[in-house]
């Protein structure tokens, strides 16, 4: 009877563990020497407690001959019957408790380490540096500069200043109205127009060339009206820079 509860007991115990977080743990350990060897020592001692308490219950039985009493013999004791319960509870206690105390949990391995961040290169050394002058438009067959040209003219103005090395040329265009001649002589006055509003900034003369190309080096075409309006400017040109700036 005793033999059938501890079976119970060890079964309801297998049943109830993989239920909680130490069940799951004890589940997913490796079962190793810590598991193995109590079960096979345990199944040892089990065998000879099942064969002990066998021996300690047989019974006796009376020898009768003609009616009569003549001796008493013990029972067959069956010590295999106490040997079979016996091995198996042993086994499976030890190899439980041994596989939770002496066998080690597996624990995962670390994450790799992140690539090293690449090595930030040095940035070129600083160039000469780069001026953008914007250009003027003007209006058919005029050489005033109109109100909104003046903001662009003081901001190339102040970029000039600040940079008193750079030369530059003024080049006067016209779109393709007209002859060539009237159209040289009216990018001249437009790029004049230019060169003595910058010089009223404080740009001094002989930084400046002025070019009249009339009308051969369109930038759109002169077929309409918004094409020939943006071929009618001048341009500010950069000829010569600073090779250093001074930090």
């Amino acid at each position: 009877m005793r033999a059938r509860w501890g079976i119970i007991t060890v079964l309801i115990a297998l049943t109830v563990l993989p239920g909680c977080e130490y069940g799951r743990r004890f589940v997913r350990k490796p079962w190793g020497k810590g598991t193995y060897i109590p079960a096979v020592v345990c199944a040892v001692v089990g065998a000879g407690a099942g064969v002990g308490i066998q021996e300690a219950r047989r019974g006796t039985s009376d020898v009768i001959v003609n009616g009569r009493v003549v001796a008493r013999e013990k029972d067959d004791p069956e010590y295999w019957k106490g040997a079979m319960v016996g091995a198996p509870i042993g086994a499976a206690v030890c190899g439980l408790l041994g596989h939770a105390i002496f066998d080690h949990e597996v624990t995962a391995p670390p994450p790799p380490a992140p690539p090293p961040l690449p090595t930030p290169q040095p940035l070129p050394p600083p160039s000469g540096k780069r001026i953008v002058l914007r250009g003027v438009h003007f209006d058919f067959n005029k050489s005033d500069i109109r109100a909104d040209s003046r903001p662009i003219l003081n901001e190339a103005g102040e970029i000039l200043k600040e940079n008193p090395d750079v030369r530059i040329s003024v080049e006067g265009h016209t779109d393709a109205i007209g002859s060539d001649e009237y159209n040289k002589q009216l990018s001249l006055r437009r790029a004049e127009a230019v060169f003595r509003y910058l010089v009223n900034h404080g740009i001094p003369p002989e930084r400046m060339e002025v070019i009249g190309y009339g009308k051969r080096r369109p930038v759109a075409s002169n077929d309409t009206d918004s094409g020939r309006a943006q071929n009618r400017r001048v341009e500010l040109r950069v000829m010569s820079q600073i090779q250093e700036l001074e930090p």
